[in-house]
């Protein structure tokens, strides 16, 4: 009964969200903004989130302590990229747990801290992202809440991380033993690899992938579009897109993408139909390569389609 309440209600919002984002469109001038946009700098935002693309690849390659080649982390990070079209919250990402398995033979466990630090180090960005863009740019109480709830969450990870016993206790509240085993040996390959050095490195590293992120926004306002844009009002409309998008609505955040956009672009005066027509061709961008790649990937790795690794 709770889970059909809970899908029925999540059914409820996509409608509603779909319905705000296609009502009051006119499709003349949607599909008039959709040719209007600038083939080159759509082929050059292309480029820009392959490199994007590599440089999340180069995370997840020093994450593993280069125990594997850099192909492979940049092969299961497109094959994750793909599967989040089809997944909320990005729960693709899980993918690169399997992939790293089947490939690499690399341990569950292993693969699964480096994903848990990856979520919390995206976390305490984008928490940044949005308390810088609610106080001095887009001042909203609204975000300054959101932003702080992430910074919340993200101290209470960081002291549950550095305190041993409190973590243990919360495990004993667990009433399934195999998942209290998995998730302390989880915690403790955190433990002991993740020293202050490589946090740094790591927060550094998140630093690059999320100014990647953006820098795949303003290259695509900038030279696709002839919005007139501020660099101040792409961030602020990208830090909202970024954040909505990860709400677990929408596979692959298709349509909560849009209406970030389409809000946030309206504040500064640009049409509805701009906003969607732009918004749209900028996530399709976004899921490309990554479609591409897997493709690719299909065709010639057996063992994404079979139990065993091909040779």
């Amino acid at each position: 009964m709770k889970k059909t309440a809970i899908w029925t209600l999540k059914l409820l919002l996509i409608t509603a969200l779909l319905y705000w984002i296609v009502n009051d469109i006119d499709p003349d001038l949607f599909i008039k903004s959709l040719k209007h946009l600038n083939p080159w700098g759509v082929f050059l935002t292309f480029i820009a989130v392959f490199v994007s693309d590599l440089v999340i690849s180069w995370r997840w390659y020093y994450l593993s302590r280069f125990q594997y080649s850099f192909l492979s982390s940049l092969e299961a990070n497109m094959l994750a990229f793909f599967l989040n079209i089809f997944a909320p919250a990005k729960l693709g990402d899980l993918s690169k747990i399997y992939y790293m398995k089947k490939k690499e033979g690399h341990q569950i466990t292993h693969s699964t801290s480096y994903f848990l630090v990856e979520r919390l180090f995206d976390v305490l960005v984008l928490a940044m992202m949005l308390l810088f863009s609610a106080i001095f740019i887009f001042p909203s109480q609204g975000g300054l809440w959101v932003a702080l709830g992430l910074f919340g969450s993200f101290l209470l990870a960081s002291y549950l991380f550095y305190s041993p016993k409190t973590f243990r206790t919360l495990l004993s509240w667990l009433p399934w033993p195999k998942i209290r085993v998995l998730l302390y040996k989880i915690y403790k390959i955190l433990r002991s690899n993740l020293t202050p050095k490589r946090l740094g490195i790591l927060f550094f590293l998140t630093l690059a992938v999320w100014g990647s992120y953006y820098l795949n926004n303003f290259i695509f306002f900038l030279t696709a579009t002839d919005f007139k844009l501020e660099l101040w009002q792409i961030f602020t409309a990208s830090t909202l897109a970024f954040a909505v998008s990860a709400i677990p609505l929408t596979p692959g955040g298709i349509g909560t993408f849009q209406a970030a956009f389409i809000l946030a672009l309206g504040w500064y005066g640009i049409p509805k139909e701009e906003a969607l027509s732009a918004s749209l061709v900028l996530q399709i961008l976004y899921i490309l390569p990554a479609t591409l790649y897997s493709l690719y990937l299909f065709a010639t790795k057996d063992f994404l389609w079979r139990g065993h690794v091909s040779t």
